[in-house]
């Protein structure tokens, strides 16, 4: 029990995360998994039943929807391992730098198949060309294109779950999504169950249309998303003292080029045969505040910024962002974290692991939950 107490209390670490990982994956919890291979070849770490529980997953959406296979194997292709790792507040993470995607164990089995398919799917974009290092074009495109990637990753995920859904004629897959992701499960057409598989497939373009639409319903995700991705890296430049440092932040976060709305679609939001599925709308990103807005504090926080780059470097000051229309106040840190844990599924960039201790008299709560979703 000792070691078990010393996980949780110490589950920021790389030990103790490990530990838990293989605790949550465990027969005791989770049960037995079939000793079968996998549908995809694809690199996989941890224990044997881990393995044998990512290696579920992955048949499950392998062999049920002909969207969510492609994006595996794209995934594979691209030589990311898939693993387990305990997170805080968060269902799974995909790491380019590492080449690693990894799946919160305390999740069911149902929530963390969507989930797979989500982080399997920014792995899939980073193949496609978009940059895995923030603040790499200026602000304009960057504000649009983070929040591309992720409404089409939970855009892709939808899908996914609608094809395991008509597949298997089982809705346990799509419910889970539509538990977490009500505004998009409620954006997206839900056929009858008796519809096929086929005609789901032939729907998937006007699918994830909707559903990235319905992304940009959730106002809290989007500011979590902005303070995460764009205003963070703003402000972090406070953090340095010394003018070297300063130069060295500034050059990892070089704001340089542009995108247009009509590219970053064409790069993000592809279906299973590789095309666009706006093709016939792709400039859509610039009609709306909730997908091309800033918010008072960000734009206020850009504007410090490069004045204060251009002081030390020299460099013009990116303008992308000046007419931009605005989209309010960004919240609070407390609410920004509160919408993270309840929705956020990739880990940002120089984020650490949440240092927030788990108490060992949960523990018992999470293993009778865990069984109970089995």
């Amino acid at each position: 029990m000792g070691k078990i107490r010393n996980a949780f209390e110490n589950s920021n670490t790389q030990e103790g995360s490990f530990l838990l990982g293989r605790l949550f994956s465990s027969p005791i919890i989770r049960g037995f998994y079939k000793d079968e291979k996998p549908a995809i070849d694809i690199k996989l770490e941890g224990s044997r039943n881990e393995k044998r529980r990512l290696i579920s997953l992955i048949n499950t959406i392998a062999n049920n929807s002909p969207t969510g296979r492609r994006i595996l194997e794209t995934a594979a292709e691209a030589g990311f391992t898939f693993g387990f790792e305990c997170q805080l507040g968060s269902y799974g993470f995909c790491d380019p730098s590492e080449k690693r995607i990894c799946l919160n164990p305390v999740t069911n089995d149902a929530e963390l198949t969507t989930t797979l398919t989500h982080e399997a799917r920014h792995a899939q974009q980073y193949a496609n060309g978009v940059p895995n290092k923030f603040c790499a074009f200026d602000v304009a495109t960057e504000l649009k294109l983070r929040r591309a990637t992720e409404a089409d990753a939970q855009a892709a995920a939808a899908q996914t779950a609608l094809e395991i859904r008509a597949s298997t004629k089982d809705e346990t897959v799509w419910r889970a999504f539509e538990h977490s992701d009500r505004l998009i499960a409620r954006s997206v057409y839900r056929p009858p169950l008796s519809e096929s598989l086929s005609s789901v497939v032939a729907a998937s373009d006007r699918n994830m249309q909707n559903a990235f639409e319905g992304w940009f319903k959730d106002k809290q995700i989007i500011n979590a998303y902005e303070e995460s991705y764009l205003y963070a890296h703003l402000t972090n430049i406070e953090k340095q003292s010394k003018t070297a440092d300063k130069v060295a932040y500034f050059a990892h976060r070089p704001f340089e080029g542009h995108k247009t709305s009509a590219e970053i679609l064409n790069m993000v939001c592809l279906n299973e045969k590789g095309k666009c599925y706006f093709s016939d709308d792709v400039s859509i990103m610039d009609l709306t505040p909730s997908m091309c807005g800033l918010c008072q504090e960000t734009r206020a926080a850009a504007d410090a910024f490069f004045q204060e780059r251009e002081q030390i470097t020299g460099q013009a000051p990116d303008t992308s962002y000046k007419d931009l229309p605005d989209r309010g106040r960004l919240p609070n840190a407390i609410e920004t974290k509160l919408a993270m844990m309840n929705g956020l599924r990739q880990k940002p960039e120089d984020s650490g692991k949440s240092t927030k201790k788990t108490p060992l008299k949960s523990l018992v709560a999470r293993i009778k939950k865990a069984r109970q979703e089995r």
